[in-house]
């Protein structure tokens, strides 16, 4: 691994290459952050929380860079392309240093670590199974780069927004919502009275989304 991370093993059986869920932080945070999630999801993922590749100061870092400027939001996509590269890297690296099925592998992200998980979706679908995004928007200067729609077509995502959030608003998410209906990806979309945070209901709900993908017989039902 390349990436700083932490990591929370299957419990029970580990007779079987496990489903692998990578955590991605929002701005300013780190690793630790979401990895206090990792006792609530269900116990056969092996659970990697990773840190993003660029410091801001001790203890805080960032997928990438941006700016606002008179004429709009400007995005480092020199650090935006070299995060999601090093994702995809980090894929396949965790894949052989944990044994980790590379055929079920799921992205939760919450803030730009959901820009993130949802750049890899439309970007390198091939490498993923789903995506839970919290309180994220798809990036223009990614969605320039999606792959050809029919490669997505296996793709499960959950996006999840706050009515109430002034960081990213959640016409955001109706966005994201609207671009991945276009392109006919199976996809639950739901918004919760709150913030710019990650609330028990919006948890609990990814982990009955999260744990519905690894029992296909739940997967689509866990969508409505």
């Amino acid at each position: 691994m390349n990436l700083t991370y932490l990591v929370r093993r299957p419990i029970g059986d580990t007779t079987h290459r496990p489903p692998l869920l990578i955590l991605l932080h929002g701005l300013g945070s780190n690793e630790e952050d979401l990895f206090a999630l990792a006792p609530h999801f269900d116990e056969r993922f092996l659970v990697l929380s990773l840190r993003a590749p660029f410091e801001m100061a001790p203890g805080y870092y960032r997928w990438f860079d941006r700016s606002e400027t008179p004429s709009g939001r400007v995005i480092d996509q020199q650090e935006l392309e070299a995060s999601r590269k090093m994702l995809i890297q980090e894929i396949n690296n965790a894949a052989m240093a944990f044994g980790a099925d590379p055929r079920q592998v799921y992205l939760m992200g919450f803030s730009q670590g959901a820009m993130m998980a949802l750049a890899l979706a439309l970007t390198a679908p091939q490498k993923l199974r789903g995506v839970v995004a919290v309180a994220g928007r798809v990036l223009p200067e990614i969605a320039r780069l999606a792959a050809p729609q029919d490669s997505l077509s296996h793709l499960r995502l959950l996006i999840q927004h706050g009515t109430q959030d002034d960081v990213v608003p959640v016409s955001e998410g109706y966005a994201a919502r609207e671009l991945f209906a276009d392109l006919h990806v199976m996809m639950g979309f739901r918004e919760y009275p709150t913030g710019h945070n990650i609330t028990p209901d919006m948890l609990a709900d990814a982990c009955d989304f999260l744990r519905a993908q690894l029992d296909p017989a739940q997967s689509v039902e866990s969508l409505h």
